[in-house]
């Protein structure tokens, strides 16, 4: 009877270690930046005037890419961004933002990880096709052994802090676009 109890117990414990060494789900939310201290809004023609196009690039688009958030994640965190930011959100503007993960790096180890985030960004007016704001962001994140003992946890904070910086300069930029009267749709 003791033997089936050893089993069990043991069954238990390998299961509890290897529960632990999952990453934790990485969420949307944490990446979404934290707005204060930014300058007064955006001009009259971006607010809630900006839709988010599907997320390009991330995992499957090089061999490289090994981080913990994909494009799904960061799509729902780019969206609610803009809404945050008063810019806009998933549907529906006169602009379309386009954004393109270019890069997110897995460091293989580290008592500090950082990591950098490159996305591509694109801000079409969709009225008359002109390209408003065009530019690569490349942002660090940085998560420490006093964040997390884990490697894996830390990653996923280290990606986090790393798209949520560049959502933050994201932002920033878009706020210090220029105001844009409605001209003629192209021909």
């Amino acid at each position: 009877m003791r033997a089936p109890l050893r089993a069990l117990a043991a069954s238990c414990l390998a299961l509890s270690l290897l529960a632990a060494c999952a990453a934790p789900p990485v969420r949307p939310s944490a990446m979404v930046p934290d707005l204060a201290g930014l300058p007064a809004g955006p001009a009259p023609a971006y607010r809630q005037s900006i839709s988010a196009a599907p997320v390009g690039g991330g995992p499957g688009a090089s061999p490289a890419w090994t981080a913990a958030i994909d494009t799904a994640q960061f799509q729902a965190a780019l969206g609610s961004t803009l809404q945050a930011a008063g810019l806009g959100g998933l549907d529906g503007g006169r602009f379309r933002l386009d954004a393109t993960l270019v890069k997110l790096e897995r460091p293989f180890a580290g008592y500090g990880m950082t990591v950098e985030a490159v996305v591509a960004y694109r801000l079409t007016d969709t009225v008359t096709g002109a390209v408003v704001y065009d530019a690569t962001l490349a942002t660090p994140g940085t998560a420490t052994l006093d964040d997390a003992i884990d490697n894996n946890t830390r990653l996923v904070l280290a990606n986090e802090r790393a798209v949520q910086a560049n959502l933050r300069r994201l932002v920033e930029a878009l706020y210090a676009l220029p105001d844009r009267p409605l001209a003629s749709p192209r021909r």
